[in-house]
């Protein structure tokens, strides 16, 4: 992802009857994310995560939250690769490849803070890549996302920032919700 398709992403108006976020406000945080892929300000997934957009004025739709939600999902995984310096594997537009799993990398928790125990981590990271990669019956769910525990990982031994690894479990639950959702539509 570069700052011009930053720029230049565009979003549907919320459906008819909903107040979707303020355009102008999406507009102004698009701009400070095109800036932090060109290095000029620091934007953090945590950041990404809790940035809450207010509702569109009433009488207007504003932008569609899903589209939104969706995009700000992509970037966490972009800049997380790009502040690694990692090229992302191309997915089309898969939101998550088991490529990128496979390449990704956490940070240890900061000084004097609990982690996440690393190897419980990388075993979830195992069944996630394989579940991208063989859709089925038998793969995680979102919910299976969603609800999973790791571990505080013990004094001594390796541990992952619980910031970023419950971000990236945010994007891995949102890519699964699509496909189950286009999955359900099929169906029918």
């Amino acid at each position: 992802m570069t700052p011009d398709e930053v720029r230049r992403m565009r979003f549907g108006r919320a459906p008819f009857g909903h107040r979707g976020y303020d355009a102008a406000e999406v507009d102004a945080f698009r701009e400070r994310i095109a800036q932090a892929f060109l290095g000029r300000t620091v934007l953090t997934a945590a950041e990404l995560r809790g940035h809450e957009f207010a509702t569109a004025a009433l009488g207007h739709r504003g932008y569609d939250r899903d589209e939104v939600d969706e995009f700000l999902d992509r970037v966490c995984v972009e800049l997380e690769f790009a502040r690694r310096g990692l090229r992302r594997h191309p997915g089309g537009d898969a939101l998550l490849t088991p490529e990128d799993v496979q390449r990704l990398r956490f940070s240890p928790p900061p000084r004097d803070h609990a982690g996440y125990d690393a190897d419980e981590v990388d075993v979830f990271l195992d069944r996630i890549t394989t579940t991208l990669a063989h859709t089925g019956p038998n793969g995680l769910t979102s919910h299976d996302v969603r609800t999973v525990n790791f571990g505080l990982a013990h004094a001594g031994t390796a541990a992952y920032s619980i910031e970023e690894v419950d971000s990236f479990l945010d994007v891995v639950a949102r890519t699964l919700e699509a496909e189950e959702a286009a999955r359900e539509t099929a169906a029918h």
